[in-house]
């Protein structure tokens, strides 16, 4: 049976029968991609107060520390029981920080815009740098090791170097974590180009909660960004791939180097990478023994897993000591009450206990996480500002429409149940490292789990359910050209009516908290 030769820029429909053509070529929906991700990164970094993102204040100085070469956590100088973590940051920033930082944690009228324009603020952040610096803490970002700040550190040090404002240099960290973030899902993004699925990366890339968070300084940005194309790359040379297509070398050297520096974004993202053992060798383009044998894949693979190991395993070590430092997050009234190794040893001894805790956690708060995963933006009085529900249902809309019009898929139920697998060990781990570090001793309820920390994994839910779902929806070209309108009104809608809730809530009517 003849075999057909794709074009490289052609998308065919991964669909059993003649595969109608798309209404866009994949170069153009990138393309579309990259200039709605720029486009609402650069409005999202202009609408949002400086050091107003999440725990902002905290990345910024570790971002800076980063700049100046303070690569592993410093330890401070402390006389009490716990540790405190930190790093010098210019007296210009910090002075933004301490009197301007963050919204306020409670309004007298709750009509009332969050954001408050004043003159002294505008004097700090007109304020340049400088070279006096001042000692501060800031045990929880002190944790992530440099690899997620680079983007802003990089603004940090040019900033420094030309002896920018405060404002200044916060606005060019973030427009460089908004390029970042761009150009690393671009590749992710053009690895999906032979399928279909490539809308619902469109979807997941654009989700509201992913673009707010490309657009504040923080770890998030490029780590959302490098585990997304991980992800697309596994995708693409498993369950997406029916014509037994190789891997480019291009794509090879991508999905190794994001699968070694993923446990440097985040540790629990050491999980992620054993998807490359469901990726069959001979998807490597390397050469094979006369024999057959693709000894040179199976080399490349297990040196790769071993320097992802290596790599976790050096900063686990350098940053062991921080984990005793993030009680300080609680209070200095509740710090007491966050002990790691307590904390570890009930979990252990109490299993059923552990169970009932993971429970009742899911069930009283999986509207907040959902709500966190595609309008998250940052934190207003009493809790999370997230977007309108119209906004987060268009994107749903948009998405199911993508994922329903996609491929079918092809996969071994082996690869199935790999992929599930490594999805609820990788949740457990975002639910386990939150209790061990942050919660009291024996808490009743995982603390500080929030929507936007599974952002990075919607892509790989939506390929495990793939080979799954056989139901599909009708992919006449007509049908297609329908989705793709529909894909290319709803996301772009979601995000502005994103960015419309944010400005209303921070700079129009206020928070409007129940009392």
């Amino acid at each position: 049976m003849a075999t057909a030769v794709l074009a490289p820029d052609r998308a065919p429909e991964d669909v059993l029968g003649p595969s109608p053509r798309p209404g866009l070529r994949p170069r153009t929906v990138v393309a579309l991609f990259t200039g709605l991700s720029l486009l609402f990164g650069a409005v999202f970094a202009a609408v949002v107060p400086a050091a107003w993102g999440p725990d902002e204040s905290s990345h910024f100085k570790r971002a800076y520390q980063v700049s100046q070469g303070g690569f592993a956590p410093e330890r401070l100088p402390d006389d009490g029981p716990y540790p405190v973590y930190g790093g010098s940051v210019p007296v210009a920033a910090a002075q933004l920080m301490t009197g301007h930082g963050g919204p306020p944690r409670t309004k007298e009228r709750g009509s009332d815009p969050l954001f408050v324009p004043s003159e002294a603020r505008d004097r700090a952040l007109a304020a340049p740098l400088g070279d006096e610096h001042v000692q501060t803490s800031f045990s929880n970002t002190a944790a992530y090791s440099p690899v997620p700040y680079l983007p802003s550190a990089l603004g940090a040090r040019i900033a420094t170097a030309a002896d920018l404002g405060v404002g200044s240099t916060w606005a060019l960290m973030r427009v460089l974590q908004v390029l970042s973030y761009t150009a690393v899902v671009a590749v992710g993004l053009w690895a999906l180009r032979r399928t279909r699925f490539l809308w619902a990366g469109f979807c997941v890339a654009l989700v509201p909660t992913a673009l707010y968070q490309s657009a504040v300084i923080s770890a998030d940005s490029v780590t959302n960004a490098v585990v997304f194309t991980f992800i697309a790359l596994v995708l693409r040379a498993t369950v997406l791939n029916r014509s037994e297509e190789p891997l480019s070398r291009f794509e090879l050297g991508a999905v190794l180097v994001s699968a070694c520096v993923m446990p440097l974004m985040k540790p629990t993202y050491v999980i992620l990478s054993l998807l490359l053992l469901a990726v069959p060798l001979r998807r490597y383009p390397l050469p094979r023994r006369a024999d057959g044998r693709p000894v040179a894949a199976a080399l490349v693979l297990a040196a790769c897993l071993l320097l992802t190991l290596l790599g976790f395993a050096v900063w686990m070590s350098l940053a062991a000591g921080t984990t005793e430092a993030m009680g300080i997050l609680r209070g200095p009234e509740e710090r007491h009450m966050v002990r790691p190794d307590d904390q570890l040893a009930f979990v252990l001894s109490e299993p059923v206990a552990v169970l009932g805790v993971a429970a009742r956690t899911i069930l009283t708060l999986d509207w907040q996480y959902a709500a966190g995963v595609v309008g998250q933006m940052g934190y207003g009085p009493g809790g999370n500002i997230n977007g309108p529900f119209v906004g987060a249902v268009c994107w749903l809309v948009a998405v199911g429409a993508a994922f329903l019009h996609g491929p079918r898929g092809r996969a071994s139920r082996r690869v199935v149940v790999w992929f599930a697998v490594v999805l609820l060990l990788n949740v457990a781990a975002i639910f386990g490292t939150l209790y061990l570090s942050f919660a009291p001793v024996q808490s009743g309820i995982v603390n500080g789990v929030q929507g936007r920390y599974f952002v990075p994994l919607a892509l790989l839910l939506l390929g495990t359910l793939v080979p799954l779902v056989s139901a599909r929806l009708p992919t006449t070209p007509q049908a297609l050209r329908r989705v793709d309108t529909t894909v290319l009104v709803l996301v772009p809608l979601s995000a502005a009516l994103a960015v419309a809730g944010y400005a209303t809530v921070v700079h129009i009517t206020g928070h409007y908290a129940l009392p």
